[in-house]
């Protein structure tokens, strides 16, 4: 053996993350440790804005309201979606072998790749606006934000290509930082602008109704405006087995999304939410270095805040590629990290993101009916095939009809143009996610009943 293999095998074995086979006992991780993950998921820029912006369409009191109901329907779809890689202990991606087959999941895994190798671009983008915004607030020159992205875009590849060990610690990191950084915001908001004031306050702007408010919780997305800061979250609660697969048990996996779904995340969309009433301003970077004055501090930890949150979108992009890379390419996924990083990153320089955000949000429809599938094959059509049963080889066509059939409903409620007529209407209503989830669901159970039916004549025939 070379001393240049010599030296990489010992890197990628202490960075092994199982990209291709189940996580091995003493790699597993208890609930603290995945709540960390998933607290800097959405312990950010994202969260924060998403609050800003729904406070404009909503009283203080509905927006808590808003808030509890839509992150409890978030984390019962998460936490059922969870529990099946947190028993094969396998990634999303190669966890769909058991309802798409391998091809299928193939399909599947390229889909989840583009998906979150796109808005990795888009943050890598937002990072770079975030530090020149940040510089003319503080010194009034400004600077050409390509440099920026291109320097944030390679440092939050860093955690990705470092896998879950890397990730979790920026988390452990980051999120006491965070936590600090807005406890002293409300502090120094509530000693401008009384609480009552706030706790009285009405929606910011055009209000909108509570199903509207919990169906744009509920699925990451909001109108113009938010939809490009959170569109990437509609792909979460479907890839949450990415990190699931990590979970000591199924306790610590309960415990670990609740935490980052629910317990965490209503309190980020309250703080968004608190300092627009406040200042009617949802831009958390201007709120925090104008309005509050916390400066360079403030502005460093929204960063790192943002970087807990991109990572992700890397680090499951390459779980996806893997899955349909196998058996045709043996890079390994250290390395495959670095290259889709590199080539996301310089997406996000030249602006070629901006042609497809659309696109983007768009395909957290085709997404989401995928988590459907995954909860109806393992918690009602075929359970026993989990604990060791054959994998379909080829491609499975009802999980596969199923999908898109799901995924064209899912569209027809997205807002105009794409949308049709009163689907539109209902979308804004029930939120899009739970219909596209639902409508897989049922077209899967349905037509796995009718091959059961199927061969059981077949059969009997004999």
């Amino acid at each position: 053996m070379s001393n240049n293999t010599a030296t990489k095998a010992p890197l990628e074995e202490k960075y092994n993350d199982y990209e291709k086979t189940p996580v091995p006992e003493t790699a597993r991780q208890t609930w603290y440790q995945q709540g960390m993950v998933w607290l800097g998921a959405g312990f950010g820029l994202s969260g924060l804005a998403t609050g800003g912006v729904l406070a404009d369409g909503l009283s203080f009191r509905d927006m808590l309201l808003v808030s509890i109901i839509g992150s409890i329907i978030i984390t019962i779809i998460g936490t059922l979606n969870a529990l099946v890689s947190a028993h094969t202990h396998l990634s999303t991606s190669f966890t769909c072998r058991r309802s798409f087959g391998i091809k299928g999941a193939k399909i599947i895994g390229i889909i989840l790749c583009i998906s979150n190798f796109g808005w990795y671009a888009f943050q890598a983008d937002l990072f770079g606006t975030t530090i020149a915004s940040v510089i003319k607030h503080v010194n009034g020159s400004s600077v050409n934000s390509v440099i920026f992205t291109i320097i944030g875009g390679i440092t939050m590849s860093l955690t990705a290509i470092f896998g879950f060990k890397a990730i979790k610690l920026l988390s452990e990191v980051g999120l006491p930082l965070l936590a600090v950084l807005c406890v002293i915001a409300v502090w120094k908001t509530s000693s401008m602008i009384s609480f009552g004031d706030i706790w009285n306050a009405g929606p910011v702007s055009t209000p909108i109704t509570i199903p509207m408010g919990i169906a744009a919780v509920a699925a990451y997305a909001l109108g113009p405006g938010l939809g490009s800061y959170i569109g990437s979250f509609a792909v979460g609660v479907t890839m949450v087995g990415d990190f699931s697969r990590f979970s000591k048990s199924k306790r610590d996996c309960m415990i670990g999304v609740s935490i980052g779904h629910c317990w965490g995340y209503i309190p980020i969309l309250m703080c968004g939410a608190f300092f627009n009433y406040a200042f009617h301003n949802w831009n958390i970077v201007e709120i925090m270095i104008l309005s509050l004055g916390l400066g360079l501090f403030g502005a460093l930890v929204l960063i790192i805040g943002q970087w807990t949150t991109n990572d992700n979108n890397l680090y499951t992009s390459v779980l996806g590629l893997m899955n349909t890379l196998d058996g045709i390419s043996k890079v390994p996924r250290m390395r495959l990290t670095l290259i889709v990083g590199l080539i996301s990153t310089a997406i996000a320089a030249v602006g070629l993101y901006k042609y497809f955000v659309t696109f983007l949000s768009l395909l957290g429809v085709f997404i989401t009916p995928i988590g459907g599938i995954l909860i109806a094959d393992f918690y009602i059509c075929n359970r026993k095939n989990y604990d060791g049963g054959d994998v379909p080889q080829g491609i499975k066509w009802d999980a596969i009809v199923s999908w898109a059939v799901a995924s064209f409903v899912g569209v027809t409620m997205t807002a105009r143009p794409v949308g049709l007529g009163w689907f539109v209407a209902v979308g804004d209503v029930i939120p899009v996610p739970l219909i596209c989830i639902a409508v897989a669901m049922v077209l899967y159970v349905v037509s796995q009943k009718l091959q059961n039916r199927k061969l059981q004549n077949k059969a009997g025939a004999v």
